[in-house]
């Protein structure tokens, strides 16, 4: 399908900065056909709105390749990506987009709010940050077991605009593309479902010298579904991301270095457990749910990270077989 840019009804003078500038929406899904065509409405809404010319690429990382159809019926980009994980469909994107792109990434699973896209743009305008990081607003469902919310456990902090931050999530985000391939950074795709790949990313950009930057006022909202408000799936994704993030500060091509790294998040892990699943137990929920809740998600955040340390991962989802 050939590019389709959409543009702001603004004209833009001649001469000006942005006149090379292009935008690349890169919405990554896997099998949430029911939430596209809202969703891609929604992007194309604000892609008009947007300062420079955009363009609309949904990444598919479904081997059936179940988002054609909806694409296709929406004449948007189409992209398939068999190799599975979001690792995988976020450097498809990256790669798709050109030197002189802006590459936004977006999840399938969320709704981008007035004024989304321009600020990003705006930030990166304003900064020329290797990424800029917008919000992610999340909001349970009305019959969500508050012990679950309490916890904290899908929580984002609200930086100030233009704030340098030293980590990164890439459920809404903007990358400077040809300034991230300066770099040498590339999303890990060796992860496979193991997920952990916005934070080694970000990692791997700030040690080349790239800086991560806040948009605040950049918002999607992501509403939890309910089999996602429970305490099982708040402990699997503590205990994921506490492996994901013992794996990374691990890694080292050095083996003496790699096995020093394991034994101090090893000893660090068992600590940790050690404080915390204790704390909850003399802080139990009928007298402080909140704190109860909070220290059982680190235990579990420490459970993953011995985890990691002993070089286990702890992949938050599983895929069904599926026919190729």
């Amino acid at each position: 399908m050939d590019d389709v840019y959409h543009c702001a009804p603004e004209p833009r003078t001649a001469g000006s900065e942005l006149d090379d500038l292009r935008v690349l929406v890169a919405v990554t899904t896997f099998r949430r056909i029911h939430l596209l065509p809202d969703l891609i409405a929604r992007v194309q809404e604000e892609m008009a709105e947007a300062p420079c010319p955009a363009r609309l690429l949904v990444v598919d990382n479904d081997p059936d390749c179940s988002a054609r159809r909806v694409c296709e019926t929406a004449g948007v980009g189409y992209l398939p990506v068999a190799l599975p994980g979001i690792a995988a469909a976020r450097q498809a994107a990256l790669a798709a987009a050109a030197d002189q792109e802006l590459t936004v990434m977006v999840d399938d699973d969320v709704m981008p709010q007035a004024g989304w896209l321009c600020e990003l743009v705006a930030v990166w305008r304003q900064t020329r940050a290797a990424v800029v990081m917008g919000f992610v607003q999340y909001v349970w469902p009305p019959d969500c077991d508050p012990w679950v919310s309490d916890s904290g456990f899908m929580r984002r902090t609200r930086h100030a605009r233009a704030q340098e931050l030293d980590y990164l999530a890439t459920s809404n985000a903007l990358f400077d593309t040809g300034q991230v391939r300066r770099l040498g950074v590339d999303f890990d795709t060796s992860l496979g479902l193991a997920g952990g790949e916005d934070t080694r990313f970000g990692r791997d950009v700030l040690a080349a010298g790239g800086r991560i930057v806040a948009a605040p006022d950049s918002v999607v909202r992501a509403d939890i579904p309910p089999e996602r408000a429970t305490r099982d799936f708040a402990r699997r994704r503590a205990r994921t991301q506490g492996a994901s993030r013992s794996q990374m500060l691990i890694d080292d091509p050095r083996p003496a270095v790699r096995l020093l790294r394991s034994g101090q998040h090893l000893l660090g892990g068992v600590a940790r457990l050690a404080v915390f699943s204790t704390g909850a137990r003399l802080i139990p929920a009928r007298l402080d749910r909140r704190r109860n809740a909070v220290l059982s998600r680190r235990a579990w955040f420490a459970q993953g990270r011995i985890l990691g340390a002993l070089g286990k991962g702890s992949p938050l989802y599983t895929r069904r077989p599926t026919a190729h």
